[in-house]
């Protein structure tokens, strides 16, 4: 039976978005209380954490470090940051909303409600500069969504802890209908050694798993190549196997990828530690654990095509993906604040003087199989007219430490996955581009993002999503601002070369790699299958 987005229901105590008598969401100021989550009420607390201490911890837009634009960048002014702020914390009410109403699993998700909201929200946002909008229907077959879940376990002496951060994995198996009970055991790391003599079979397996770096890779999963730790547990014989995540505070984290054979959760260090201090005083602790999840077939969804004309056939594309989890403030609505702003932009050039023309295109099922790219956009595009292509995702972060038992913010933006693919002159130039723009990028490079139809370049911060730690707080204005200048610098740049300049003699490449590193030398390695291109 097909689950109904109306069943996934849970209670909050959190105020819902305002809206419009038009179902428009009204902008509201940077600092406001709607940004100040400060997640589940827990039992005990470990050192600073998120987002619990965000009040305290997180700096606000005006206390980032700003340096003057050159002569030649200043063109780009009126790019503005706080302008596209606006639009990320307007997307990520919606998220909130949806979760407001009661759904458990909650984000913008394909075929829901926040889904069509934030759709709806980019096509008002496009038409308003100008550009015409298209509609593009179609199913998604099938799609991974929890209608209930829950954790909790029992001390020797009988209290009860209900889990308040406890959060399912997307893929992992459900339990039975009668839930799931069993005794506690926790392995460390879950290395080979902290297995050695200890019998697993049939028991709850609680793995602490650090962030490498961030929200998808994750120490014990099999993503990060590190210890397989998981795939190690359910070999074991485990029943359930429990990521504490290492990262200060009570957040709900969401890696994807889960386990098949076992359920899988989540539970934030807050509540992994206090699990952890009664394993330590030689407790018995009995867990019991529920997962449901019916089947969700065919949910109809869209994606969006918005056109600005230029003088010519040819285009420029920028691919944004709509979909994100909890608040998806940097992944995605960073990305879709960022082409609403790089329209903005070019829409206020007379058409004369936009030499190619500019697509922007929208997809919501970038986290649920990308039915839209693979099956729709991929195939059917005119790929050979398109000059350059743009993915847009996650274009600004807080740089975030952890320091001791705290995890604690800073005032500065964290450097980015990236890639370059075209002729050496085009990667290049867009490697300095962002230099000048003070976007600063890894020295590992990424494989191109939403294939290699043509040309292309991206950044990508991967730390706080996939958490309920992507906030917009930690999506930093003046992030937002360099790279949407970066960005129109570049493809600015890219305007001033011939087709044949930006692809060379062999695109694309045998490899599938560009040619840079970060450090704009030549990458004469072969891309690894674990993190080139990852997600």
């Amino acid at each position: 039976m097909r689950a109904r987005e109306d069943d996934v229901r849970t209670s909050h105590t959190c105020r819902v978005a305002t809206l419009t008598a038009l179902g428009i969401i009204l902008a509201v100021g940077t600092t406001s209380q709607a940004q100040k989550e400060t997640g589940p009420k827990v039992e005990k607390t470990y050192g600073e954490g998120l987002p619990r201490d965000s009040a305290k911890l997180t700096f606000g837009d005006d206390q980032y470090p700003t340096w003057p634009l050159t002569p030649a960048q200043k063109e780009y002014a009126t790019i503005d940051g706080a302008r596209m702020k606006r639009h990320v914390v307007n997307l990520a009410q919606i998220a909130l909303k949806y979760r407001d109403e009661g759904h458990k699993w909650w984000g913008r998700f394909p075929g829901t409600t926040a889904d069509r909201e934030g759709m709806a929200y980019m096509t008002r946002e496009f038409e308003s500069l100008g550009l015409k909008v298209e509609h593009f229907p179609y199913t998604l077959p099938q799609d991974w969504r929890p209608t209930d879940f829950s954790a909790g376990y029992q001390t020797a002496n009988g209290s009860v802890v209900d889990l308040k951060t406890v959060f399912p994995v997307s893929g992992t198996k459900a339990t039975p209908a009668q839930g799931i009970t069993a005794e506690a055991v926790w392995v460390g790391i879950g290395a080979g050694a902290d297995f050695l003599g200890r019998d697993v079979k049939g028991k709850a397996v609680i793995i602490y798993s650090t962030f490498v770096p961030g929200g998808r890779s994750h120490s014990a999963s099999d993503r990060a190549g590190l210890f397989n730790s998981n795939a190690r547990a359910v070999k074991a014989g485990a029943a359930v196997v429990v990521n504490v995540m290492a990262v200060p505070g009570n957040g709900q984290f969401q890696p994807e990828g889960g386990l098949r054979e076992v359920p899988q959760f989540t539970l934030s260090q807050d509540e992994g530690f206090a699990l952890r201090d009664h394993l330590d005083n030689g407790e018995k602790v009995t867990m019991t654990f529920k997962l449901d999840v019916p089947p969700l077939l065919n949910s109809p969804t869209e994606y969006t095509i918005a056109t600005l004309p230029g003088a010519s056939d040819e285009q420029i594309v920028v691919m944004t993906h709509t979909d994100g989890y909890f608040q998806a403030a940097m992944d995605n609505a960073a990305g879709m604040a960022s082409a609403l702003e790089l329209a903005r932009f070019f829409a206020q050039k007379p058409p004369a003087q936009r030499r190619r023309t500019l697509k922007f295109i929208q997809f919501s099922d970038h986290h649920h199989g990308e039915v839209a790219r693979g099956e729709h956009i991929d195939k059917t595009y005119p790929w050979n007219t398109v000059a350059v292509k743009l993915t847009m995702e996650h274009p600004s972060q807080t740089l975030l430490y952890m320091y001791n038992e705290d995890l604690t913010p800073t005032n500065a933006i964290g450097a980015f996955r990236w890639n370059a693919l075209g002729s050496a002159e085009f990667e290049k130039m867009i490697f300095e581009t962002l230099r000048e723009f003070g976007v600063s990028v890894y020295a590992s490079e990424d494989g191109p993002k939403n294939g290699n139809y043509a040309p292309s370049f991206h950044i990508i911060d991967h730390i706080i999503y996939h958490t309920s730690l992507d906030v917009p707080e930690l999506v930093p204005a003046s992030g937002l601002e360099r790279s949407t200048r970066a960005f129109a610098a570049a493809l600015d740049r890219a305007n001033k070369m011939t087709m044949a300049e930006l692809r060379g003699p062999n695109f694309p490449p045998r490899s599938g790699q560009g040619t840079l590193t970060g450090t704009g030398k030549p990458n004469n390695e072969p891309p690894s299958p674990r993190t080139r291109g990852a997600q």
